[in-house]
């Protein structure tokens, strides 16, 4: 089994709700720990923007108080759950655990309360956004959890450079040709396209962040907090940072 530098932090992030562009608002994941068992990880969750230089900026306004509306739950590497408790702080919402076993832990976090994108006004379609988030930490050595555990979900792994996803809807693999978005650590953005068992490959080339989505639209139309949508916009975040 490969082990991993125990003295390193891990900063794994997570954006949602917008691309990855030069001054795009978003919230991002921030797991840090020392990979050691019995030693405080702290996972944050971050509402800020991207500079022209790739800069990650927290920001403290209102949306920080929105992001207290995800919820939260770790996966240990025997597959048990149990929700995690986010707190406060000046700039983030701070979420905190302790691995008791070797192994992957997943985080993962959902918010199925965003307000309708009402585009009524201007004969646009108006959806209801649910977004899902999820990340990694190893502590000890690494080991693969292949079972999903939200709606939306995708497992990773990599093997060298290779990155190989897996995604899932409703417990299931996702359809041949189903596609999934990848922005590198430069922001560009690459298509890819599952196979016939749900999963994809792409090679990271560069270190930092990759962030791996997928989305699936569910047409059914309803109404939330009274404000009618035509479809619901599930999407799924998976962010791994390369070292």
């Amino acid at each position: 089994m490969k082990s991993l530098n125990k003295t390193t932090p891990i900063f794994v992030y997570l954006l949602v709700l917008l691309p990855f562009f030069s001054h795009a608002s978003a919230y991002w994941m921030e797991i840090k720990g020392n990979h050691k068992l019995s030693s405080q990880v702290t996972v944050e969750l971050i509402y800020g923007n991207i500079d022209e230089l790739g800069t990650r900026h927290r920001q403290t306004g209102q949306e920080l108080v929105l992001a207290g509306e995800f919820s939260f739950q770790l996966i240990d590497p025997k597959g048990n759950i149990r929700p995690l408790k986010m707190t406060k702080k000046i700039d983030c919402w701070s979420m905190v655990f302790l691995p008791e076993l070797s192994g992957q832990y997943r985080i993962i976090g959902i918010n199925k309360t965003h307000p309708v994108v009402d585009r009524s006004a201007t004969g646009g379609e108006s959806i209801l956004p649910i977004d899902y988030l999820c990340g990694q930490y190893i502590a000890g050595y690494i080991s693969e959890q292949r079972k999903p555990a939200q709606f939306l979900d995708l497992l990773v792994n990599k093997q060298g450079k290779s990155i190989i996803v897996n995604a899932f809807r409703e417990d299931k693999h996702e359809k041949a040709k189903s596609k999934l978005r990848v922005f590198n650590p430069e922001n560009w953005e690459k298509k890819l396209v599952v196979d016939e068992n749900g999963a994809a490959v792409f090679y990271a080339t560069a270190k930092g962040m990759y962030n791996i989505r997928l989305d699936w639209n569910d047409p059914t139309a309803g109404k939330y907090k009274g404000i009618a949508y035509t479809s619901i916009r599930h999407r799924c975040n998976y962010c791994l940072f390369i070292e």
